[in-house]
């Protein structure tokens, strides 16, 4: 082979290198931060975790990670010894990158939230507990006589008691004069908590922050949300409920200020948690009954309290729903409505919609 022929092969190879696929680019956002990673199909998740340890001080235990799917493909595979022993449709630590849905010849882009060590508030339960306590799928729906026997059963009365007795409130904002009280759920009501997406602002409900600003002059408002507190904290400050210029929370409470009871359905004995608003009610004696809502989508959480419950319809699959949702939109107009009502207890929750409608017609005719 003469030296010309050696040349142009050198510059062949250096113009056209040979591409590595078993090489991966992961960029992560982190509050205001952007880190690549650089690593291996045969490395893990775990090992994505590490790395992000070390560059931001947040503990793995700390780290959400969002926006990382798996392959299709990968969803339904049990072929390998680590799916078999696994769900085969989650991202665990033992994930590796090559299940991952990766975007060739560029970055896959997610993003971690999280709070360093020397920062992280110190969970009232720190147990080795799952990112989120998921509120479950199932719901149960009680009619009014089922809730008061609940309601009214001395051991339900006496959890309630205990719960309220060992609560401390840390106070965010001060309560106002002649307020009524808005109780917010948060997973599935303002956010969609399982959906995946590049920032949590793509999984936020639409119009949370319309529907929260159009009713701070009405209500005061407290989030309460079955999630262990250090990923409550983190999900409503990446939300910007907290910071927000237009509306105050006044407080929040974690899925410690929960407890559960039983009950007869279907032939079985069910047991699930409650938010029981006598213990808000126990601590705020200018709030009752008469002047509370909770919305939530699960109505099994109003048991205790069941008049005082307004059941919306649950947000999730972001993806598809942020452009048509306009639950808030309507919700915030109907809360407007009652808001001076002297006994939220002479109305009817479940027919909010109905109420909001009527209500509308009578406009139209009194015009």
């Amino acid at each position: 082979m003469s030296v010309k022929e050696g040349k142009a092969k050198d510059v062949q190879e250096i113009a056209s290198p040979k591409k590595d696929d078993s090489s991966v680019e992961l960029l992560c956002k982190w509050q205001k931060k952007s880190f690549t990673l650089k690593l291996s199909k045969e490395h893990t998740i775990g090992k994505v975790r590490q790395m992000l340890a070390d560059l931001t001080q947040v503990q793995p235990k700390r780290q959400k990670l969002i926006g990382l799917r798996l392959h299709k493909k990968k969803e339904h595979s049990s072929s390998s010894s680590e799916s078999s022993s696994s769900s085969t449709t989650s991202i665990s630590d033992n994930t590796k990158l090559a299940a991952l849905s990766l975007r060739g010849g560029r970055k896959t882009k997610f993003m971690m939230v999280g709070v360093p060590e020397a920062e992280a508030v110190v969970d009232k339960d720190e147990k080795d507990l799952p990112e989120v306590l998921n509120d479950l799928d199932q719901d149960f729906n009680y009619d009014i006589e089922e809730a008061l026997i609940l309601k009214n059963a001395p051991e339900n009365i006496a959890k309630m008691k205990e719960v309220a007795g060992q609560l401390t409130i840390n106070i965010m904002n001060k309560p106002r004069k002649d307020k009524p009280l808005l109780v917010m759920d948060l997973d599935y009501t303002l956010f969609d908590m399982k959906s995946s997406a590049e920032n949590f602002n793509e999984l936020k409900r639409p119009f949370s922050d319309h529907f929260l600003k159009e009713l701070y002059p009405y209500y005061d408002i407290i989030f309460w949300s079955q999630t262990s507190w250090k990923w409550l904290e983190i999900k409503l400050t990446e939300l910007g409920f907290l910071t927000h210029p237009d509306y105050k929370i006044c407080f929040v409470l974690d899925k410690t200020c929960m407890f559960s009871v039983s009950s007869m359905r279907k032939g079985r004995v069910r047991k699930h948690q409650v938010k029981s608003l006598g213990i808000i009610w126990s601590k705020f004696p200018q709030w009752s009954a008469k002047n509370t809502v909770h919305v939530d989508d699960l109505g099994r959480n109003f048991v205790m309290n069941p008049q005082s419950g307004l059941k919306i319809k649950a947000y999730k699959k972001a993806y598809k729903n942020r452009h048509r949702d306009k639950e808030l939109l309507y919700l915030t107009e109907y809360l407007k409505l009652i808001a001076t009502k002297d006994d939220f207890r002479t109305l009817e929750h479940e027919n909010w919609q109905k109420y909001l409608l009527h209500s509308n017609e009578k406009k139209l005719l009194d015009s």
